[in-house]
C-alpha cells in the first residue's frame, strides 16, 4: 500500500490540491503497478511562518521573491 505524505504552504485552492492528489495517485499507479485503491495521499498544510528556507522564515523569502518579480526588467545597455 503506498502512503505519500505531501507537504505544502498554504494557498492553494481545494481543486487545485484534489488535482494534485489525483495526479500523484495516478502516478503512483503507473509506476508502481499499485491498485488505485490501495493508494494513500496525505497533504499537510503549513503557513508560511511555520516553515524555514535557508534559515528564514518562509513568509518572508516569498515576500522578496514576489518583490523582485514586481519589478521592471533592467535595460542595462539599451541603445
Amino acid at each position: 500500500m503506498p502512503i505519500v505524505t505531501v507537504n505544502l504552504m498554504e494557498g492553494r485552492s481545494p481543486e487545485q490540491i484534489e488535482s494534485m492528489i489525483a495526479e500523484v495517485t495516478d502516478a503512483l499507479v503507473r509506476s508502481l503497478d499499485a491498485p488505485v485503491e490501495t493508494v494513500r495521499i496525505m497533504v499537510n498544510e503549513m503557513a508560511p511562518y511555520g516553515f524555514g528556507i535557508a534559515g528564514r522564515p518562509a513568509r518572508v523569502v516569498m515576500a522578496e521573491r514576489q518583490a523582485a518579480d514586481a519589478q521592471p526588467a533592467s535595460t542595462e545597455g539599451g541603445s
